[in-house]
């Protein structure tokens, strides 16, 4: 798969390396990328079932493109390939009997880890943020699921932290949000997809939450 040793790299920094060896260009990923590879790492997704995804979804992608098209330029055009390939890595090991138990008390450890953050947020809280926190916390689920259902979870509760924030602000604040989060995400060109420019403004939004003081479960637990 590649010539480079497993042991000798961090998470992100053997899968951007495999990511960049396939493109033979560049030397650093974008932050939305960084950050898809972060989710990945949280997740539990092995490095290794995420470079078998890159390498499927590259040779896929390059073979069918018109010709004098540019290949991939970022990591995120493999997306959909490595969770194709995560679930398969999935379903082979529960098949074999093996193997919900790292995943299972991972999910119990983030669980756990996210109930105390949001109680501790709450507390140190009032008004629509401490709301904010109490209702993502009744978001949760009571007892550990399946990692990706528990990313849902997380946002379907940061959602709910992020309005309760935005409603919080004053109104000036809360007018410039939206201009604010469409200048640093940049005008959405006609090839980028309606879904990933959303993305890309729901990150800059994460941000402003964050640099504002506001818990975000995803990215944090």
């Amino acid at each position: 798969m590649s010539l480079i040793p497993a042991g000798s790299f961090s998470y992100t920094a053997l899968v951007s390396e495999f990511f960049l060896q396939l493109r033979g260009a560049g030397i650093l990923l974008s932050p939305l990328d960084l950050e898809l590879v972060a989710e990945w790492e949280r997740r539990g997704v092995p490095a290794q079932v995420v470079c078998r995804g890159m390498r499927r979804g590259w040779d896929v992608l390059v073979e069918e493109r018109a010709p004098g098209a540019a290949p991939p330029r970022s990591l995120r055009a493999l997306r959909g390939f490595v969770e194709e390939e995560w679930r398969a890595y999935r379903e082979g090991r529960v098949g074999d009997g093996g193997a919900r138990g790292p995943e299972a008390d991972a999910a119990r450890a983030r669980l756990a880890d996210a109930r105390a953050r949001l109680g501790e947020a709450e507390g140190a809280a009032d008004g629509e943020r401490a709301l904010g926190y109490r209702e993502a916390a009744a978001l949760l689920p009571e007892e550990p699921v399946a990692l990706d259902e528990l990313e849902r979870a997380f946002s379907r509760a940061d959602d709910r932290i992020l309005h309760r924030w935005i409603r919080s602000l004053p109104r000036p604040e809360r007018a410039a949000l939206g201009p604010r989060c469409r200048l640093l995400a940049g005008e959405r060109t006609r090839r980028a997809r309606r879904s990933s420019y959303r993305h890309t403004l729901r990150t800059h939004l994460f941000e402003a939450a964050r640099r504002a003081g506001i818990l975000c479960l995803r990215g944090t637990v």
